[in-house]
């Protein structure tokens, strides 16, 4: 099967070797192999499901924490991909396309509160530019996309889901998030985003900042939680439905946002 994200891309290889140019033999070795698993991923599942990618730095620790609380409350698998969308109630009334689009109207950006409580924004190639005349991934493989300064106190996003599940105690509260945030810090992921509560942290210099969700969504649903981006989460031309849009395109190339309902 085809790879999506190599069609039409005769450079691939030599834009995937300009971002492993400068890292050392360690690391480069991953990064090779990373890619490979992605694409190979892709050739496996390009016949029935549409691939997006969302690449990310400080949502790194809400999305393992949601992880595990979804083990543990819902029995979601210990070795599943990551949970970037966990609080059902952030969907009421926002569960479908146009719902999303309505909140990106209201302040005509992806930025808007509620519609990053329930979406989140994706390219549609490993090499996709996404409008901003470069290969977005391969310029952010390792340090992630930042997600703006209008991000605000993410331990707040802690807290929230934490309180959802059950720990609501002020005290217990504080002490658990304390002790998350110097996992956080512990295992070197980009911290800068989430403010200390009961204790003082070190604050040390991230060493694993970036990382990259690989999201398959089967064509059968595609068209109902997708749509064909711009920057800032502007509807395309003609970006949906989606399916068409993608469909019409070679090489891949563009953003998606995608409603990420858990």
């Amino acid at each position: 099967t085809e790879c999506p994200s190599l069609r039409g891309r005769p450079n691939a290889q030599e834009m995937h070797s300009s971002m492993v140019a400068s890292l050392n033999e360690f690391v480069r070795d991953r990064v090779h192999l990373t890619v490979r698993c992605m694409l190979l991923r892709e050739a496996e599942l390009g016949e029935e499901y549409s691939v997006f990618y969302h690449s990310y730095s400080a949502s790194c620790l809400l999305y393992e924490l949601q992880t595990v609380l979804a083990s543990l409350c819902v029995g979601y698998a210990w070795n599943g991909a990551p949970v970037v969308r966990l609080n059902q109630q952030h969907f009421v009334g926002r569960d479908s396309l146009s719902s999303l689009l309505e909140l990106h109207a209201e302040r005509r950006s992806d930025h808007h509160e509620g519609f990053r409580k329930v979406a989140i924004s994706t390219v549609v190639s490993l090499f996709a530019s996404g409008g901003y005349g470069h290969s977005l991934l391969m310029r952010h493989f390792l340090r992630g996309w930042f997600g703006g300064h209008d991000l605000g106190d993410m331990t707040l996003l802690l807290e929230d889901i934490l309180r959802v599940c059950g720990v609501s105690e002020p005290e217990p509260l504080r002490a658990l998030v304390s002790d998350l945030l110097e996992v956080g810090d512990k295992w070197g992921l980009e911290m800068g985003r989430y403010r200390d509560r009961d204790r003082r942290r070190a604050r040390e210099s991230s060493v694993v900042p970036g990382h990259i969700l690989q999201v398959f969504v089967h064509n059968s649903v595609l068209d109902s939680v997708a749509y064909g981006a711009l920057p800032l989460g502007k509807l395309a031309p003609q970006g949906s439905p989606i399916s068409a849009w993608l469909s019409r395109q070679c090489p891949l190339d563009g953003q998606a946002r995608l409603l990420m309902h858990p």
